[in-house]
């Protein structure tokens, strides 16, 4: 699977399967508490700006779109549109950190938001 990439295709292979196992299992460890999840993320937006209308679908919605982005990039189907995708649910959960005032959290969003863009930049034409 490895063996014939040079190095620079290797590690954009390696980090995007990193990438892959972190969002995966951010979803997968969320479903079986699927419910806490959602009331936490009521509860941590109730003194915000942004209505319960958002937060609650996508409180929903977000454990199943890790699962999904993160299969895609551990088995490499579909690189550049998953990459996309990731791209926006990572600024949907920016938006919301800003609502929520929660600074460290923008901080750690965006540092995810630039190994991205890495992955897109480095991204073979042939796999995208």
């Amino acid at each position: 699977m490895f063996k014939n990439l040079t190095n620079k295709g290797l590690a954009v292979a390696l980090l995007q399967l990193s990438f892959g196992i972190n969002y995966f299992f951010h979803g997968v460890v969320r479903l079986p508490k699927l419910s806490k999840f959602v009331a936490g993320m009521q509860a941590g937006f109730s003194e915000t700006l942004l209505p319960e209308l958002f937060v609650t679908p996508l409180a929903y919605i977000i454990p199943f779109a890790e699962i999904a982005i993160g299969a895609l990039l551990i088995i490499n189907k579909f690189a550049k549109q998953t990459i996309i995708a990731a791209f926006v649910l990572m600024n949907i959960l920016v938006v919301g950190s800003c609502f929520a005032e929660n600074w460290a959290n923008v901080g750690l969003q965006t540092t995810y938001i630039g190994f991205l863009f890495l992955l897109l930049f480095f991204l073979s034409e042939k796999e995208a």
